[in-house]
């Protein structure tokens, strides 16, 4: 079975970091989209409602919590993966309510990023290196 993913993220580093992740671990078995800015992520879901969207929380255009918040309300099959470069804590109740499916921290993407996809893509939540509950 196909899966696809849609990944929303304004570094390119990134984007190709995460690319080469994704790709590495799941081959032609996965089906990959990219864009660079939160209002073209919500379009791009809309469109081919993805397995799972990697979403970074800072982005131009539209932030990555309202943009989780409007592409699980018009796509409720999508799971959320926010990714993000900061101290996120303190916002993890605002992740539950944009219907942010998991979290993994730009510091661990290199270990949590495949488990996390992993998990979403099996129904699951995936938060890393929180100390609060979610």
């Amino acid at each position: 079975m196909s899966r696809s993913i849609l990944l929303a993220d304004d570094s390119a580093v990134a984007r190709r970091a995460i690319r080469n992740l994704v790709t590495d671990r799941f081959g032609d078995t996965v089906t990959y989209d990219e864009t660079s800015n939160g209002l073209d992520a919500l379009d791009k879901a809309i469109v081919s409602k993805p397995d799972v969207v990697v979403l970074d929380i800072a982005m131009p255009g539209l932030n990555g919590l309202e943009a989780a918040s409007r592409i699980t309300e018009r796509c409720p099959k999508t799971s959320v993966l926010a990714i993000s470069n900061y101290d996120v804590e303190a916002i993890i109740p605002r992740f539950r309510q944009a219907g942010i499916r998991g979290f993994v921290s730009k510091v661990s993407i290199g270990f949590d990023l495949i488990p996390a996809i992993q998990a979403l893509l099996d129904g699951k939540t995936y938060f890393t290196g929180l100390s609060v509950p979610v």
